[in-house]
């Protein structure tokens, strides 16, 4: 029995001393290389950029450069320093390394963690120790083109900066391009890195930027700036006048006008360029409709005859087009309106009479309308009488916004004539009805 007492004890010992017991420290994870690259974001292809994970601090770095034929070490860097993440995630930058030749190089890459873990990974990335091409006083002749010069003359040099020594060197005898929006011109450097190349300019506003695509892998592609060029357009002016500023419906008026544009310092004509005449609401060329072309003649001049339906000003326009259809940018769109022509609106009397009822009395009754499908806010017609129907003409009575209207019992025992008056007004013509003679009793 006491001896089944003491395993007993010794075993709830055991389970005892088990619960009170730490439990065994998790291992942390190596450390990963995840690349090694050239400084491409500073342009510096001589230092190496490393990135790399590990489950504790990365402590150490060592990349080694070597001939990607041979294997051959030719360099190799300890001096990383941090430049972003975390000591446990990361990127690390080295510094500039001095080598015998530019060219590419396959690079191998040991990291050590605070935990003492040390891992190599090799091919791991690569160095493209090369020199970086850039380019240096660029200019341009002009930064806005005119009528007379369409194009500019972009100056300047491509330079090389050499790794490791950081040589400035020039890059001559390469070809490159310097690009606007719809052309470009080309250029192949000279010994000194100087190139001259011209771009003709086909839009109101353009950058021209210059880029180098080089072939070679120890030289590096580049672009300039940006620079902005504009268009100064050649000024043109029409004027345009009219014969007349009022009209009845279905009368014409004629317009007439010149063309000029600013040429040596002065205005001269513009002969046999087309005229686009336009009916506006608005004495400007954005509240206009296309009517017809006229064509200028030697002097610059145009007349053109039209029959507006309402109130307008009678515009012209003038654009310059290329040889492919399209707007000249570099004349300036002319546009030019009348004064306004006012349009009087026709009107009628669909019916009058006047006559004597069965007691002697006089009856007059009459319709109205605007016959043009627009009619005034409101309007007056007045019932007129004169004794000879020819002059001393009364008004016996107004009627106001009336298209029907009408009197009886008039007492007027002699002879008496009767019409009725639209007197007219701003826009709207003046309609006299048939004169109606009511003989006397």
């Amino acid at each position: 029995m006491r001896g089944i007492c003491v395993i007993l004890a010794a075993v709830g010992a055991g389970i005892m001393a088990s619960a009170v017991a730490p439990a065994a420290a998790q291992a942390a994870d190596p450390p990963v290389v995840t690349g090694a690259h050239s400084d491409y974001d500073n342009n510096a292809y001589d230092t190496l950029v490393v990135s790399a994970r590990s489950g504790s601090d990365i402590t150490a770095i060592t990349a080694h450069v070597l001939d990607p034929s041979t294997r051959a070490e030719v360099a190799s860097t300890g001096a990383f320093t941090l430049r972003s993440g975390t000591a446990t995630d990361g990127v690390w930058a080295g510094v500039p390394l001095v080598l015998d030749a530019v060219g590419e190089y396959v690079v191998d890459v040991e990291v050590t963690d605070a935990d003492g873990h040390h891992v190599r990974t090799d091919g791991i990335g690569s160095l493209n120790y090369a020199v970086a091409s850039y380019f240096d006083g660029v200019t341009l002749d002009r930064t806005a083109t005119t009528y007379e010069h369409r194009s500019v003359t972009v100056r300047g040099k491509l330079l090389g900066r050499y790794p490791g020594t950081h040589e400035i060197i020039p890059v001559g005898g390469v070809y490159l391009v310097v690009y606007g929006l719809a052309n470009y011109g080309e250029a192949t450097t000279e010994a000194d890195g100087s190139f001259t190349a011209e771009v003709t300019i086909a839009y109101e506003s353009e950058f021209l930027q210059a880029i180098f695509n080089s072939s070679s892998v120890g030289l590096i592609s580049s672009t300039s700036d940006t620079y902005p060029v504009t268009i100064k357009p050649r000024p043109v002016r029409v004027t345009v006048a009219v014969d007349r500023t009022r009209i009845d419906y279905g009368q014409t008026v004629t317009a007439a006008g010149r063309i000029t544009w600013r040429a040596g310092g002065r205005w001269v004509p513009m002969p046999n360029v087309t005229a686009f005449v336009l009916r506006c609401t608005q004495p400007d060329v954005d509240h206009c409709d296309y009517i017809a072309s006229v064509v200028t003649g030697g002097d610059g001049r145009f007349t053109y005859t039209y029959a507006p339906s309402a109130g307008t000003y009678i515009g012209v326009s003038h654009f310059e087009y290329t040889a492919d259809g399209g707007v000249d940018p570099y004349v300036q769109a002319g546009f030019g309106a009348s004064k306004l022509v006012i349009v009087d609106q026709p009107s009628a009397f669909s019916d009058f009479t006047a006559a004597r009822d069965s007691e002697g009395l006089i009856a007059v009754h009459g319709r109205f309308g605007f016959t043009n499908r627009q009619a005034p806010a409101h309007f007056d017609v007045q019932l007129q009488y004169s004794a000879d129907g020819v002059d001393g003409w009364q008004t016996y009575q107004t009627f106001t916004d009336q298209w029907e209207f009408g009197v009886t019992g008039v007492s007027m025992p002699q002879t008496v004539s009767w019409r009725a008056v639209y007197p007219g007004e701003l826009g709207w013509q003046r309609t006299v009805s048939e004169v109606i003679s009511v003989p006397a009793l």
